[in-house]
C-alpha cells in the first residue's frame, strides 16, 4: 500500500506537472505565430517594393515605346506617372531591406542603380523624339541596350523575390514546425497525463505491459515513417532535377548540346540504368545511336524501326519477363542476362512527327527493399507488387524525359529550318539580300578594324528579260538556280554568295584585294560561259557582266561600296556585256 500511495502521489505530481507545461503551450504558440505574422508582413512589403519597382519601369518604358512609335502625346501619360511614383517607392525599397543582409542589400542598391540608369536611356530617347529626330530614337530602340538593361533589371527583381519567397518558404516551414511540436507536445501531455491516470489505477504489471507495446507501436510507425519521409525526399529531389533539365531545355541551344543535356540529365535522374537516344536519320528510315549513358549499347547496324516494338506501335513498349515481346534490337549479349533486367523503349514524338527513340536498360536493385519494404514483401505476390512499383516509377520518369527531349528536338529542328528560310534565297539556295547586307556590313567592320582588304563582286546576267520572253518564267528559274549553283562552286570556303535581286548576285570576298578578285571574277565569267541551260530541248547559253570593287582601295562603307560595284557593272553593259569591269579608272574589258 505504501508503494502503491507513493506511486499515486508521484503520479498525481507528475500529471500536474504535465498539465501545467500543456497550459503552457498555447501562450507559446501565439507569441510563434505572432512572430512569424510580422516576419512575413516584412517579406511581403519588400516583396510588394520591389515589384512596384519593376512594373513602374516596366510602364515608363511602355509609354516612352509608344510615343516614339506613334509620336502621340497620351503615351506619355503612364511614362510621367511612373516616373513621379518611382522615387517614393525606391525610397519605399530603401526602408524595406533597411534590416536587411548586406548581400541583399547590395543587391537593392545595384537593383536602384540598373533602374536609374535605365529612366536616363528612356529620358535621352525620348528627348530625341520630341526634338523629331526619330531615326535615332529608333535606333536607340533597337539597339538593345535598353532591353539589356532591363532584363538585368528583371534578373535581380528575380534574385530578390526568389530569396524573400525562400524565407517565407522556410518562416512558413519554421512556424508549422514549432506548432507542429506545441500541438504534438499537447497532445502527447494529454495522453501522458490520463495514461499516468490509468497507470495508478492498474497494477504495475499491466502497465508495464502497455508501455512495452506502446513503445513497439512507436518504433514500428517511426520506421514507417523514416522510409515515407526518405521515398518522399527522393520524389521531390527528382522532380526538381526534372523541373531543372526542363528549364534548360527550353534555353536555345544546338543539337549536340541537346544531346548532352539529355544523357547528363537522364543519368542524375534514371540512377542505376544504362540507355541511348537514338534518332531518325533524315535520309532513310533508320535510327542512329546520337547519346547514350550509362554501359555502352553494343556497337551494330542503325536501328531500323520494324526491329523496335515500341516504334512499331508508336507507344512505350517495356519487356522483362519471359514471356513480353522482345525487341529484335536488344542486343545478343542482353539475351544472357538476369531475367531481371528490364528494356523501355520510347518513341520520341512531337507534332506528330517521329523524331527517334530512348532506350533503357536496367535493373531492379538488390538493396532497393527498405526494412519498411520488407514487412510488406513477406510473400512473393507483395514482391512482385514491389517490383511492378519500380518499374512503374522509373517507366514514368523515362516518359517525362522523353516528352520533354523530343518537344527540345522539335524546337530545334524548326529554328534551323526558320533560320535558313530567312536566309536563303528558295530558288538558288545562296544567302539573299539581307544576309548580305548583314554579312558585307560585318565583314567591312573587320577589314577596317584588322587592316585586310575586302572586295566585292556584283554579278548581272545578261539579256535575262529575254530568257523570260523567249523561253518563259521557268527556263528563267532553271538559269537563276544554275548560275547560282556555278557561282557558289568555285567560291572559297570562307566567301559569301548571294542572291541581291532578280538577275543579280554578289559575291563577298574577304581578305581578297583587288587584283585577286578581277582574277576571280574573269574565272567566274569563263565558268558560266561554259554554262548551258537545257529547257525544253533547247540549250540556254548563260553570260553575266561583273564590276569588280575592293575596300578601302575604292570605297570604305558599305553603301560606297555597292555602288562602285554597280557602276561598274553598268559600265560591262554598255560596253557590250559579258566582261569584267573594276570600279573607277581601273575598268579591265574581256
Amino acid at each position: 500500500m505504501k508503494i502503491a500511495a507513493a506511486r499515486l502521489r508521484y503520479g498525481g505530481l507528475i500529471a500536474a506537472a504535465v498539465m501545467a507545461l500543456t497550459a503552457a503551450v498555447p501562450p507559446l504558440a501565439l507569441r510563434w505565430v505572432d512572430q512569424a505574422r510580422q516576419e512575413r508582413e516584412q517579406s511581403v512589403a519588400r516583396l510588394t517594393a520591389v515589384h512596384r519597382v519593376h512594373e513602374l519601369l516596366t510602364e515608363a518604358e511602355s509609354g516612352q515605346r509608344g510615343y516614339i512609335i506613334t509620336g502621340q502625346e497620351p503615351f506619355l501619360l503612364p511614362y510621367h506617372a511612373a516616373l513621379a511614383e518611382l522615387p517614393a517607392q525606391e525610397q519605399r525599397l530603401l526602408q524595406a531591406y533597411a534590416d536587411a543582409s548586406a548581400a541583399e542589400r547590395a543587391q537593392v542598391r545595384e537593383l536602384l542603380a540598373r533602374a536609374a540608369r535605365k529612366q536616363e536611356m528612356l529620358a535621352a530617347a525620348l528627348a530625341l523624339r520630341q526634338q523629331g529626330d526619330f531615326a535615332a530614337a529608333q535606333a536607340m530602340l533597337a539597339s538593345g541596350e535598353g532591353r539589356r538593361q532591363m532584363e538585368a533589371v528583371s534578373a535581380l527583381v528575380n534574385t530578390l523575390d526568389s530569396g524573400e519567397r525562400g524565407a517565407l518558404d522556410r518562416l512558413e516551414d519554421s512556424l508549422r514546425s514549432k506548432i507542429w511540436r506545441a500541438m504534438a507536445f499537447s497532445l502527447a501531455s494529454t495522453v501522458l497525463t490520463l495514461v499516468l491516470l490509468v497507470y495508478l489505477a492498474r497494477t504495475i504489471l499491466r502497465t508495464i505491459r502497455d508501455r512495452e507495446q506502446a513503445a513497439q507501436v512507436a518504433q514500428r510507425t517511426s520506421r514507417q515513417l523514416q522510409a515515407g519521409v526518405a521515398a518522399l525526399r527522393h520524389r521531390n529531389e527528382q522532380i526538381s532535377l526534372l523541373g531543372e533539365m526542363s528549364r534548360t531545355l527550353h534555353t536555345e541551344m544546338t543539337l549536340d548540346e541537346v544531346l548532352e543535356v539529355t544523357r547528363l540529365y537522364a543519368a542524375r535522374l534514371l540512377p542505376g540504368t544504362a540507355g541511348a537516344l537514338y534518332l531518325a536519320d533524315g535520309r532513310d528510315a533508320a535510327l542512329h545511336c546520337a547519346a547514350a549513358w550509362g554501359p555502352p549499347p553494343a556497337p551494330g547496324a542503325p536501328l531500323e524501326p520494324a526491329d523496335c516494338w515500341g516504334l512499331r506501335r508508336g507507344v512505350v513498349h517495356r519487356c522483362g519477363q519471359s514471356h513480353d515481346l522482345r525487341c529484335r534490337h536488344i542486343d545478343a549479349a542482353a539475351q544472357a542476362r538476369p531475367a531481371g533486367e528490364t528494356h523501355i523503349c520510347l518513341p520520341l514524338t512531337a507534332y506528330g512527327e517521329r523524331l527517334g527513340l530512348l532506350h533503357l536498360r536496367a535493373s531492379a536493385p538488390a538493396d532497393a527493399v527498405t526494412p519498411a519494404d520488407a514487412c510488406a514483401a513477406a510473400d512473393a505476390a507483395a514482391a512482385g507488387d514491389w517490383r511492378d512499383d519500380w518499374c512503374d516509377d522509373l517507366r514514368s520518369m523515362a516518359e517525362a524525359i522523353a516528352e520533354q527531349v523530343a518537344l527540345t528536338l522539335s524546337n530545334v529542328r524548326l529554328r534551323h529550318v526558320l533560320r535558313e528560310q530567312s536566309i536563303r534565297d528558295a530558288l538558288t539556295g545562296l544567302h539573299n539580300r539581307r544576309y548580305m547586307e548583314d554579312t558585307l556590313a560585318r565583314e567591312l567592320a573587320r577589314a577596317q578594324r584588322n587592316g585586310t582588304p575586302l572586295s566585292l563582286i556584283v554579278a548581272d546576267l545578261d539579256h535575262f528579260k529575254q530568257i523570260n520572253d523567249t523561253h518563259g518564267h521557268p527556263a528563267g528559274d532553271a538559269v537563276l538556280a544554275a548560275a547560282g549553283q556555278e557561282l557558289q562552286r568555285h567560291l572559297r570556303a570562307s566567301d559569301v554568295a548571294c542572291r541581291y535581286g532578280g538577275e543579280e548576285f554578289v559575291l563577298i570576298l574577304p581578305d581578297c584585294d583587288k587584283p585577286a578578285a578581277l582574277a576571280k571574277a574573269q574565272h567566274l565569267r569563263d565558268a558560266l560561259r561554259t554554262l548551258h541551260v537545257v529547257e525544253d530541248g533547247q540549250r540556254i547559253p548563260v553570260t553575266a557582266s561583273f564590276g569588280v570593287a575592293a575596300c578601302p582601295r575604292d570605297a570604305d562603307s558599305l553603301r560606297t561600296l555597292m555602288d562602285a560595284a554597280d557602276r561598274a557593272v553598268y559600265r560591262a553593259k554598255r560596253e557590250g556585256r559579258d566582261r569584267v569591269v573594276a570600279a573607277e579608272a581601273d575598268a579591265m574589258a574581256a
